[in-house]
């Protein structure tokens, strides 16, 4: 080859040829460094914030129950007996309850009221007073007694009679008089010719007391 032909290839950069020769040299020391067993350790760099970790607190443990304790002998309580509600229109509940099978709810029972028939009211009795007889009237002014009338005395006599069922006096009491002689003329008078229309209850004759006054007087 000629001195031409050498020097016509391009020539290399010195600096490139440097770099080609650390980089097997490089190799070599790599390869050298395995067989003998040493690797150098890499180095790295752990970048991070400071966070602080909070444990969770531990759960609460769970409340004990307190055990049902079960009565050694069961007692049974019956149902409270409910008083029936009044309905609008009825007559009243009275009386005592009678109790029958019940079904309501606790085992009770239902307490079934006994209706009584409300009593109807007795009227009031229907009373007539006694009354002189019209064709009596003149019969109960009794004669005037002959001393009085020549003395001119005057004066008044009451008396209570018992008018029996038939109209008739039947017995005369001398509530007050004037004279004794007005009292016994007004008695005699009653007994004898008084006539009266009887009273009566509800229709019906009976006996009754009535309070009379006569009085004497001259003209």
């Amino acid at each position: 080859m000629t001195a031409d032909g050498f020097l016509g290839q391009k020539q290399r950069h010195p600096f490139a040829l440097a770099a080609a020769v650390g980089i097997n040299l490089a190799a070599v020391t790599a390869l050298l460094l395995a067989k003998s067993g040493y690797v150098k350790p890499i180095e790295g760099i752990l970048i991070g914030e400071n966070i602080p970790i909070v444990e969770p607190p531990p759960p609460n443990p769970p409340e004990a129950q307190p055990e049902a304790r079960q009565p050694r002998n069961p007692v049974h309580v019956p149902a409270p007996k409910v008083p029936a509600k009044p309905i609008p229109g009825e007559p009243p509940i009275t009386g005592s309850d009678e109790t029958v099978p019940g079904t309501g709810d606790g085992g009770g029972v239902v307490i079934q009221p006994r209706v009584e028939p409300t009593p109807t009211p007795t009227p009031a009795p229907v009373l007539t007073e006694a009354m002189p007889l019209p064709s009596a009237a003149r019969d109960f002014q009794p004669p005037y007694p002959p001393q009085l009338l020549r003395t001119g005395v005057e004066g008044k006599a009451v008396v209570r009679v018992l008018i029996g069922l038939d109209g008739r006096v039947k017995q005369v009491a001398v509530i007050s008089a004037d004279d004794p002689l007005f009292a016994d003329a007004t008695e005699r008078q009653a007994l004898r010719r008084w006539r009266f229309r009887p009273a009566t209850r509800d229709g019906v004759a009976v006996e009754t007391w009535k309070q009379l006054t006569v009085r004497f007087e001259i003209r």
